[in-house]
């Protein structure tokens, strides 16, 4: 190689490092996004990403002609783009467990008058694929897309209790068992016999473990091979939900409808199978 060409493959490399740099950057700046904190301004990314403030406005020029950002031109704050909904969408629809775990869960909320939702295991989280939402005490917001913890929530118990011990324990870990109220558990030993009533009984409840006056009941959702693939579960204020008066009627309504989703999957439930 001649010194001519050393100089146009350097810059070549040179060009395909700044290229991922610059993907990189763009990424980190869509992390910065969250549920607290929506919309922001050049100096937040700035802060947040320790780059400078020409820096970060370069990208976030190009990200908006592409649709992945918009900017408020009164305020100068930024969210979220059109293009960052079309691939969400693009992303759920790929996910054949919401295909199938869509009907049953329009079916319990038109039947019980509660919030029915999926969600699958997400690291140390819990993600929640689908969601609808009870007439009766409807959301403000969505929960399609919003993380929550294991260790507090229904269908976290449910994820949790049909891993091995170790990985639950690890993801615990990693993660923290953050105390939300006065009723969360934050000892994995204490929460042991809570994963044990779950695999003997086929459901999880959590009552105000997460937010004070609300609860919910979940149960498993199986894959072809009998993995536990995600969960259901049926939420809603006390009032509503009345766990302590409506737990068995509740938790047979929700595995039937489980058992229906996991069928959809491909498992065959001992409850069902007729084969020779």
């Amino acid at each position: 190689m001649n010194s001519n060409e050393r100089v146009v493959v350097l810059k070549q490399e040179q060009t395909a490092a700044a290229l991922t740099q610059s993907v990189t950057r763009a990424l980190a700046i869509l992390s910065c996004f969250s549920d607290e904190q929506p919309e922001l301004r050049v100096i937040d990314f700035a802060k947040k990403l320790n780059l400078t403030q020409s820096n970060v406005s370069r990208l976030l020029t190009t990200m908006v002609s592409l649709g992945y950002t918009e900017k408020d031109e009164l305020t100068g704050f930024y969210r979220l783009g059109t293009s960052i909904i079309s691939l969400g969408g693009i992303a759920l629809n790929h996910y054949e467990i919401r295909k199938q775990a869509l009907p049953e869960l329009h079916d319990l909320e038109t039947r019980l008058g509660l919030g029915a939702n999926l969600a699958i295991l997400n690291g140390p989280h819990m993600f929640y694929l689908a969601h609808v939402d009870s007439h009766k005490s409807p959301r403000m917001y969505t929960l399609i897309g919003r993380k929550n913890p294991l260790h507090c929530t229904g269908i976290g118990k449910v994820l949790l209790a049909f891993l091995d011990k170790e990985e639950a324990e690890s993801l615990l870990k990693e993660e923290g068992m953050t105390a939300y109220t006065d009723k969360t558990i934050t000892e994995f030993s204490a929460l042991e016999s809570q994963l044990e009533s779950t695999r003997k009984k086929g459901y999880a409840i959590e009552n105000e473990e997460l937010a004070l006056g609300r609860a919910c009941i979940a149960a498993p959702v199986r894959g072809r091979s009998g993995k536990v693939i995600g969960g259901i579960s049926l939420s809603g204020p006390l009032s509503e939900i009345n766990l302590s008066r409506r737990e068995a009627e509740l938790s047979a309504i929700l595995i039937e409808a489980t058992d229906k989703i996991s069928m959809k999957m491909g498992y065959i439930t001992a409850n069902y199978y007729t084969g020779i």
